[in-house]
């Protein structure tokens, strides 16, 4: 399974939601109804956990990645891909 898709379960999982035409890898979860701040901690501890990260609170409170996209690409980021 790849990192996007680990990514994607969870958020499917976890919110009750499924990526397609309403939800896409480019709409913005806060905005779309699909987490909150505490579904956002909920999901910063999922990546933390999943792809060893550590994460400090000032990486995604200054640059919030609220979109699958940018989630991914934020994860890639710390991983160093």
């Amino acid at each position: 399974m790849t990192r996007t898709e680990k990514i994607v379960r969870f958020i499917e999982e976890q919110f009750l939601i499924e990526f397609g035409d309403e939800v896409t890898p480019q709409s913005d979860l806060f905005k779309d109804g699909v987490i909150d701040s505490y579904g956002y901690i909920q999901l910063m501890s999922f990546l933390e956990e999943e792809f060893s990260l550590e994460i400090a609170a000032e990486e995604f409170l200054m640059d919030v990645p609220a979109t699958l996209d940018a989630l991914d690409a934020f994860v890639a980021r710390k991983q160093g891909v």
